[in-house]
């Protein structure tokens, strides 16, 4: 068996390593692993803050309008783009990013909704989500923010979120 490390973990090497040497060959061998989840949030959602939008308006809208009156610089990232399967269909999320290497903090605008589909069915009525990953944004600086995004002339609602409260949470890891 392959030794665990310091953590107590397997590294991803070391498994695989583990499987090829101690496994039969076979036509197609198959290398499972378990993902620890609770590990994986806590890893994406350390220093975050999340924010809920309502706007009627388009995606690419909302961040136009935040790049110009906020002077961020969101734009559409595809490779971040979450493909959430429901139903045998394929419901596309997309992501738009920006990131403040001065300030190690990087920020991510998600849609919460694909057609009748919803990134986090328990907020149903807010349309857009802004994460934001790092130490710098502290919550006075949320609420900051949060009180600029309010005169943003296509957003009609800005609320700060408390992410250990959903229960989708996972949905938002890209």
């Amino acid at each position: 068996m392959a030794s665990a490390g310091k953590n107590g973990y397997i590294t991803m090497r070391d498994a695989v390593e583990h499987q090829l040497t101690t496994s039969q060959p076979t036509s197609m061998s198959v290398l499972k692993l378990k993902l620890d989840q609770d590990q994986l949030v806590e890893d994406f959602f350390g220093s975050t803050q999340l924010i809920g939008i309502v706007s009627s308006a388009r995606d690419y809208q909302v961040c136009w309008q935040v790049n110009r009156d906020l002077h961020y610089d969101f734009r559409v990232n595809n490779s971040l783009e979450i493909n959430l399967t429901k139903n045998q269909r394929s419901f596309f999320f997309s992501v738009f990013e920006f990131e403040e290497p001065t300030k190690s903090a990087a920020h991510y605008f998600y849609n919460n909704h694909c057609q009748a589909e919803f990134l986090l069915p328990e907020l149903k009525n807010v349309d857009y989500l802004w994460l934001i990953k790092g130490d710098y944004y502290q919550l006075q600086d949320v609420k900051k923010l949060i009180g600029q995004l309010r005169h943003v002339e296509p957003i009609q609602l800005v609320s700060l979120l408390d992410i250990r409260k959903l229960e989708n949470k996972m949905n938002l890891i890209f």
